[in-house]
């Protein structure tokens, strides 16, 4: 019983941080985006700066550019929404939050950094109890039913 415990109110207490922390991820996202709109500008923007060898090069490099930037704009949203999520203790945010976690992880060292505190704070099943609680979701949601 002293284990569980210690581990009661984890969720309540690192909620708002942590949600702070994954807004923080995504604004720093998209102004990502917006630098990298501004470098494509000033590269693509009127003259070619490689010279001739630069033509064939170019599709590629803007291609590149552009799937840049979707990444960028879609991970600024998800961070985003589950900020949001987290803020007002929606019901499948807890969810995605693991989810952005374990690819966050890959991110060194911030990423990584924010991944592994989020894990800490909502992987626990006592965790999932406790944001369910805070969510007003039933019990029930999470476990498993015997069909009669």
């Amino acid at each position: 019983m002293a284990v569980r415990a210690a581990g009661d109110a984890r969720v309540r207490r690192n909620l708002s941080l942590m949600a702070g922390l994954w807004m923080v991820s995504g604004v720093l996202r998209l102004m990502g985006l917006g630098w990298l709109m501004i470098f494509r500008k000033m590269m693509f923007g009127t003259d070619w700066p490689l010279g001739n060898w630069g033509p064939s090069l170019r599709p590629f490099l803007l291609g590149g550019l552009l799937s840049g930037g979707i990444f960028l704009a879609l991970f600024g949203v998800v961070h985003l929404l589950l900020a949001w999520g987290l803020f007002e203790r929606q019901p499948w945010a807890r969810m995605l939050g693991i989810v952005l976690a374990f690819l966050a992880l890959i991110r060194i060292p911030f990423g990584t950094a924010l991944g592994i505190y989020t894990l800490w704070v909502l992987l626990p099943e006592s965790s999932g109890q406790e944001y369910d609680a805070l969510a007003g979701v039933s019990g029930q949601a999470n476990s498993v039913r015997n069909p009669v």
